[in-house]
């Protein structure tokens, strides 16, 4: 066997952060990528102190890391989460002050790819439990997005524009939304699939301007309304109702600001039966009227 074919391939940066990038909200600290052959040695050397350890002892990092394994597997352990496997197509966080230790089975190796960064928002992201020490190995969910983010990410570093560290933040927001949707597919009593909840959601986009019976569509798509209410919420963020009336506000916003219906036509093509409930209901949303609305977006046009 040709020696280099079992040896660690590496390539990482790490990257200062200047008051302008921490005053953005989130900063990239490392970002980098390591393919582990079996039975190489790991962590590969070239590391700076602070970030090289070894998995005897550990170590604890004072920014936030997203690792994820698209190849192979291997062992997790953190002070706050057990031992545990970790294999391709999942991803593990690193948290600030947290000790924890990694490395790839000797049998299979790993690839690893990974993103270091700090901030505002990502402190805000923890604070809010949106990541939690306590659960920090994750689906990638769908994985070629989340590799794409990966290798926009490092394409962005080696291409070095202006603004890198505002442009590179903007690919860790993509790695976390992605995250956090793949730890909100429903899971259901009987193992029932995502499909539901996207055909309802399809039912609604397509259809919110008519009247729309949310139990109804719920028999119509085989669910009942109880494990619609749960999974809809887990995967929006919204109960059925609250996501319908967004899309009918929004329309009736654009409406408003694109063009001179009257509001009852307005609230009609948007789904209000009722012109007097719509302009209540929108006062009490956006706090003026819907006319006060057009003609403070138009002044701000």
């Amino acid at each position: 066997m040709n020696p280099a074919e079992n040896s660690p391939k590496s390539l990482h940066r790490y990257f200062p952060a200047s008051e302008n990038d921490k005053r953005w909200g989130l900063y990239v600290t490392t970002a980098g990528l390591s393919r582990i052959p079996p039975h190489a040695h790991y962590p590969p050397d070239g590391h700076p102190a602070g970030y090289d350890f070894n998995f005897k002892t550990g170590r604890i990092l004072d920014e936030i890391v997203m690792v994820y394994i698209s190849k192979g597997q291997g062992w997790f352990e953190s002070k706050c989460s057990r031992r545990q496997k970790v294999t391709a197509g999942q991803v593990f966080l690193l948290f600030p002050g947290v000790w924890h230790r990694y490395m790839p089975d000797a049998a299979t190796g790993w690839d690893e790819h990974w993103v270091g960064f700090d901030g505002d928002l990502p402190r805000r992201w923890i604070k809010e439990k949106f990541f939690s020490p306590k659960t920090p190995v994750l689906p990638a969910g769908r994985e070629n997005f989340l590799l794409g983010c990966f290798t926009g990410l490092m394409e962005t570093i080696r291409a070095n524009p202006p603004a890198m560290q505002q442009i590179l933040s903007g690919n860790v927001m993509n790695i976390a939304g992605w995250l956090c949707s793949a730890r909100q597919i429903p899971s259901a009593p009987g193992d029932q699939p995502a499909a539901p909840i996207q055909e309802i959601l399809a039912r609604l986009q397509n259809g919110f301007a008519a009247h729309i019976d949310i139990r109804q569509l719920a028999r119509e798509i085989g669910v009942s309304y109880s494990w619609l209410r749960h999974n809809f919420s887990q995967h929006t963020g919204f109960a059925p109702h609250q996501y319908l009336l967004e899309l009918r506000m929004a329309c009736a916003r654009n409406l408003l600001a694109t063009t001179a219906r009257p509001v009852k036509e307005i609230a009609a093509q948007s789904g209000f039966a009722d012109e007097h409930y719509f302009s209540r209901i929108f006062k009490n949303r956006v706090g003026v009227t819907p006319n006060q609305w057009r003609d403070r977006s138009r002044h701000a046009g």
